[in-house]
């Protein structure tokens, strides 16, 4: 069967990247897709974007960035256990803005919170690469560049464990030629594109509104 994504959660419907979103998402979904980074003091959060208002979040403590937010319970963004998230995760690992020392630092806690089920991914190839021997759970790159296609096809000669996130138009690419059954797509919301790419035979879709999507779960 293939898996349906759902992108941040619920976005159209609760604040994404929230514990909330994750877990309501899965009444649709086999997998969420979250974002992490790291906070100036240590703390996995679920975020998005490199900075708040133009300072980054790598330099603002977990209280700080709460406090700029304002409207979110550090339960919902702090990443601190496994346990309340119900389901199967594609956590996203953001590094851009980090020195070397807080990649390493976050992909460490990562090791702690992941299930044998989940997919652990980055834009940062060698982050992956350096870490994937200490993963238990899948691991994959995600690229958005047709240029990137060359590589990832090397990679995946030489390690057959590897997912591929590939941005959506990627697909069309003639140059395309990943496994597709370790291949997911983003970000789908046209649904004659997401039957499209169920019916392609690709390991899994990710999408903003899997409460519709999920009626064409293959």
């Amino acid at each position: 069967m293939r898996k349906i994504f759902g992108h941040r959660g619920l976005p159209r419907i609760y604040r994404e990247n929230t514990i909330t979103a994750l877990n309501k998402a899965f009444e649709y979904c086999d997998y969420v897709e979250t974002d992490v980074r790291i906070t100036a003091d240590n703390n996995l959060i679920l975020f998005h974007d490199p900075d708040i208002n133009g300072q980054f979040i790598n330099e603002l403590s977990t209280e700080e960035i709460l406090s700029k937010l304002g409207d979110v319970e550090k339960d919902e963004l702090i990443l601190s256990s496994r346990d309340h998230i119900e389901g199967k995760v594609n956590f996203e690992i953001k590094t851009n803005s980090l020195e070397k020392t807080q990649i390493d630092i976050l992909f460490q806690k990562m090791l702690s919170i992941l299930s044998p089920e989940d997919i652990i991914t980055s834009f940062n190839w060698k982050a992956i690469q350096d870490f994937k021997e200490l993963f238990t759970c899948h691991y994959g790159i995600i690229l958005d560049q047709e240029d990137a296609l060359f590589e990832a096809k090397s990679l995946s000669i030489h390690d057959e464990h590897l997912f591929f996130m590939v941005e959506s138009s990627l697909l069309d690419s003639r140059n395309f030629d990943l496994p597709l059954e370790k291949t997911v797509v983003w970000t789908v919301n046209d649904e004659k594109d997401f039957q499209h790419f169920m019916e392609l035979g690709v390991f899994g879709v990710i999408t903003d509104i899997p409460d519709t999507m999920h009626i064409y779960r293959k």
